[in-house]
């Protein structure tokens, strides 16, 4: 039960971790941003066979955050309310989705709430600002619980940690849901009115998501009067289930609803892959029927992360904390060859959001994507994972079929989604470019003039099968531009 709300005011001193407003130039965009605290108690429960929740704990207190982005003016507001369950695999809060969405959001009004989602992000934040984030709490409510070796001396980022506990998370998401259609005096969107709800999340967070529908969304008690979130929207990640409390191993077993690489509710369902994931989803496919309404797109010639969204987006400033979190020391590309992969594929999630938002409130179908193309090797992959799936190249190296941006259609380099460090371990986090020439590219594309022609061309054409927005046009091609430009086409 949500008991306040609190707002954070931006000082001299003090502001949010990961704040937008100042990169995003809200002030020109006629935005605003405000951090609030909410305070609550949560159950924490276990599950039965059939993922269904069993309540093992009642009423424990916490903390957390939340990150509100939204029009200033009430009239500009869309309707549409993007919660996005904030990856926390580095142990500090990432708003991906916003990074990758944030030009279409801002452009047609909608309002952003972004919702830390995991303790592991409470020592971040207390490291940060420790005066600002004094309340925040996700104490674990049952201390002597016995914890399985799998779960405590699990490796990878996503580390056991016994003081919080991640399974207060559920109770926090389904309240906020409930409250923000309404007209409750802790509603901190209130005065906007009615509003659809869009639930976003990206690489762990989709297993949040995963999560929700198959065990919370369709609780009786959570979709009185409909549905608790209108519409879904994962990207960055594949089909198993997040723990439902600190007790669980991640990720836990695939829901009968997901086995197979199947996935779909009732509402509908937007799914995004970048190569780095795309040979692990194994998506059967697309579905229209009215009680499962899905869509995957596959971003090839990408990766999990890439240039903009880890380094450019965030620059210095509150970065140091996530780099430290994985080993690095600085924010520069660790592969031992190649350069940080550059394709700007982010426009093609502002495409993907206003397709379910029209196919939310219009009931207007998404656009179907080519799957990418594969084939079953010999041998594993040198991806992290090792799976036998291998992309089909074209003649550059890239791979085929999918949806394929301009700036991979017509590349300046080879495109890797993984690159491997000087001590020999393969990292998915970014992928790897490789140059071409300057002279290749001039006898590729003879002039900058010239390149830029067919990116336009090129680009034209995906906005026409929806896959690409005009509005997103303008950037795409200065940045893809600046790109060819620093690899010598003139």
């Amino acid at each position: 039960m949500i008991t306040k709300m609190r707002y954070i005011p931006v000082t001299e001193t003090s502001k949010p971790f990961v704040a937008a407003a100042k990169r995003c130039d809200f002030d020109k965009l006629g935005y605003v941003e405000d951090e609030y605290f909410m305070y609550g108690t949560a159950n924490v429960y276990d599950e039965d066979e059939r993922h269904q929740a069993v309540k093992i704990f009642d009423g424990a207190p916490y903390c957390t955050r939340l990150m509100i982005r939204r029009p200033a003016d009430v009239s500009k507001f869309s309707g549409n309310v993007c919660i996005e369950i904030v990856n926390s695999t580095a142990n500090m809060d990432i708003d991906r989705m916003w990074i990758s969405n944030w030009p279409y959001i801002t452009r047609n009004g909608d309002i952003y709430i972004g919702i830390s989602s995991k303790g592991h992000v409470v020592d971040s934040l207390k490291l940060y600002d420790p005066e600002r984030y004094a309340d925040i709490n996700w104490d674990n409510p049952m201390p002597d619980r016995e914890i399985p070796d799998a779960v405590k001396n699990a490796g990878g980022l996503i580390k056991y940690l016994p003081q919080y506990e991640l399974g207060l998370f559920w109770d926090m998401l389904v309240e906020l849901a409930k409250l923000l259609r309404t007209q409750d005096e802790l509603n901190p969107i209130k005065e906007y009115g009615k509003c659809w709800l869009y639930l976003l999340g990206w690489s762990q967070s989709t297993s949040y998501i995963n999560r929700m529908h198959a065990t919370f969304s369709y609780r009786p008690e959570n979709c009185e009067g409909g549905p608790l979130f209108d519409g879904y929207f994962s990207a960055g990640g594949f089909t198993s289930l997040a723990p439902i409390n600190n007790a669980q191993a991640f990720p836990m077993a695939h829901d009968g609803r997901i086995t197979g690489g199947v996935v779909g509710v009732p509402e509908p369902f937007m799914f995004i892959n970048t190569d780095s994931e795309t040979y692990d989803a194994f998506w059967y496919g697309d579905f229209d029927e009215p009680c499962f309404k899905f869509r995957t797109w596959q971003l090839t010639g990408t990766s999990h992360d890439s240039k903009y969204t880890l380094l450019d987006y965030y620059g210095e400033e509150d970065l140091s904390m996530f780099l430290n979190s994985l080993g690095r020391k600085n924010n520069r590309f660790t592969g031992a060859t190649g350069e940080p992969l550059e394709v700007l594929y982010d426009p093609v999630f502002c495409a993907a959001l206003k397709a379910l938002e029209l196919w939310v409130r219009e009931g207007i179908p998404a656009p179907h994507a080519p799957k990418a193309e594969t084939y079953i090797s010999d041998k594993p992959s040198n991806t992290v994972g090792g799976t036998r799936v291998t992309p089909l190249k074209d003649a550059f190296g890239n791979p085929r079929g999918g949806i394929r941006v301009p700036s991979v259609v017509y590349p300046t380099a080879r495109y890797q989604n993984y690159n491997i460090n000087e001590n020999g371990e393969v990292s998915s986090t970014f992928g790897t470019a490789y140059p071409f020439s300057a002279a290749l590219l001039k006898e590729l594309y003879g002039s900058l003039e010239n390149y830029c022609e067919l990116l336009s061309c090129e680009y034209d054409r995906l906005v026409g099968q929806g896959f690409l927005l005009k509005e997103d046009k303008e950037a795409f091609l200065s940045f893809t531009l600046d790109v060819a430009k620093q690899r010598g086409l003139e």
